[in-house]
């Protein structure tokens, strides 16, 4: 997933490392907070695949700077990992259709509508699988946890009526 946030912000601003993480904080702190230990290594993967370049500058403070931006291959290389995104942990299911969601603004009509129905089916099994634990007498779960579980149904039924 920070593959694709990277890609997103660099499809909107040329930026710093530095400036990639305050703008993934400010647009979707909600979701992810990358550490710049996590934003470099994907960004030195994405410059191997063609996806970025960047430019080196010496910044006003006297320090070598590198402005990353998007390359046309990286662009289409964004809109292929939004649309064949694939959910493999089911903790992380909502808040991967969220960011989803979030950056749907880059693919055109068709493209979205594909991701939508892909990630209204995904948030549809997930609410059988959460309906199903909490129905399941053998998992015994206590109060507490029965109302963290609810709100999560909750969550996951608001993203449901936001993909339909």
């Amino acid at each position: 997933m920070i593959d694709i946030l990277i890609l997103y912000i660099l499809s909107k601003y040329d930026a710093t490392i530095y400036k990639i993480r305050k703008l993934i904080e400010e647009k979707f702190f909600m979701f992810s907070t990358p550490s710049l230990g996590t934003i470099n290594p994907a960004l030195k993967r994405l410059e191997s695949l063609s996806c970025v370049e960047f430019e080196s500058k010496m910044s006003d403070g006297g320090m070598l700077s590198k402005t990353y931006k998007i390359t046309a291959f990286g662009q289409k290389y964004l809109k292929n990992a939004i649309c064949s995104f694939e959910f493999k942990n089911k903790s992380l299911v909502s808040n991967n259709v969220s960011i989803l969601i979030c950056v749907s603004d880059i693919l055109d009509e068709n493209e979205k509508d594909e991701l939508y129905k892909n990630c209204l089916n995904t948030m549809l099994l997930l609410k059988a699988d959460v309906n199903d634990a909490l129905q399941n007498p053998y998992n015994m779960y206590t109060d507490t946890q029965k109302n963290i579980i609810k709100t999560k149904a909750s969550l996951i039924d608001c993203l449901i009526e936001v993909l339909q």
